[in-house]
């Protein structure tokens, strides 16, 4: 960390989140040396509330020519906060690397399925009760056991491997999300055994659910996912949560499902003459590959 903040900036050297975004596209590293970024990639949501955008842009400009750096990546602003930053300082690149899904707890024609299609709406319900039949339990950790907190590495890392990802997590980074007011560890139980789990901070009456994973060797008979996202939106109102954030990545699903979408835009200032005719197509390639696997194809590299 360079800076703590607010909003923290950092040196990336390298990252498996960002690796991941490249690898799933097929495409070659887009920086050959350190970037300096204002937020941290493993962040759903970027700094959008900066009171002086231009002197943060500014300054961090400056110290990446200084640590001759790949110039200053501002992560994942929603599109008010994406336009107000490109509206203060223009950057040199626009990008959309991924959206972020939520839904109202109680809204849309099921307060629990919302406004998916009857049929997904029907399979849902259907999976879940046939895990609860089972047994399968909804457990909240507000203090989770040292071996709690490996199997949720365990699975966190085992879900973004069989999605073609690189393992995302380390157990440090657990463990200090873990530490945040707010944080715990909501898992399905099933015999006293952990067979998905989240983990969730809440703040503001929105709960936040920032990793999760599944034991794929129970799909063949309880479905973890499904029960966990139906137990949450079916308490989400009693619990007095506003908002529910499921996250970034399982677009298709996500959609089929009915979540709702926030586009989540990353803007790039080059630090030195020559970094954006460097960067800039790497980064074009980037946003149009991203946009066609999550089923976004087409989609315009603007606010």
């Amino acid at each position: 960390m360079l800076h703590g903040g607010p909003p923290a900036r950092y040196l990336m050297t390298g990252s498996p989140f960002w690796r991941g975004y490249e690898e799933e596209i097929g495409l070659s590293p887009v920086w050959d040396r350190p970037l300096l970024t204002v937020g941290s990639v493993y962040s759903v949501y970027g700094p959008a509330c900066v009171s002086d955008v231009a002197a943060l842009v500014d300054e961090s400009r400056q110290q990446a020519a200084d640590l001759d750096a790949a110039g200053v990546l501002v992560f994942n602003l929603p599109p008010d906060a994406a336009r107000k930053w490109a509206a203060t300082r223009e950057p040199d690149s626009v990008i959309r690397l991924d959206m972020s899904y939520y839904r109202v707890p109680g809204a849309g024609s099921d307060p629990v399925t919302g406004n998916a299609k009857k049929s997904v709406r029907t399979e849902w319900r259907r999976r879940w009760r046939r895990a609860t039949e089972r047994g399968v339990r909804l457990v909240d950790e507000y203090q989770p056991s040292a071996e709690l907190v490996d199997r949720v590495l365990e699975l966190t890392n085992g879900s973004a491997v069989k999605h073609g990802w690189p393992a995302l997590y380390d157990r440090a980074t657990l463990a200090a999300v873990l530490s945040v007011p707010g944080a715990r560890v909501i898992r399905a139980d099933w015999g006293g055994r952990t067979i998905g789990a989240f983990v969730a901070l809440e703040h503001d009456r929105r709960l936040y659910l920032w990793a999760g994973g599944t034991d794929p060797s129970v799909y063949s008979e309880v479905s973890p996912y499904l029960f966990l996202l139906y137990e949450l939106l079916g308490e989400g109102v009693e619990r007095g949560w506003d908002r529910i954030e499921f996250g970034r990545g399982n677009d298709d699903f996500k959609l089929r499902h009915g979540f709702e979408y926030i586009p989540l835009w990353s803007l790039w200032y080059a630090a030195k003459p020559g970094q954006a005719e460097i960067y800039g197509p790497r980064l074009t390639a980037l946003h149009d590959g991203q946009a066609t696997v999550q089923g976004y194809e087409g989609l315009a590299q603007q606010l």
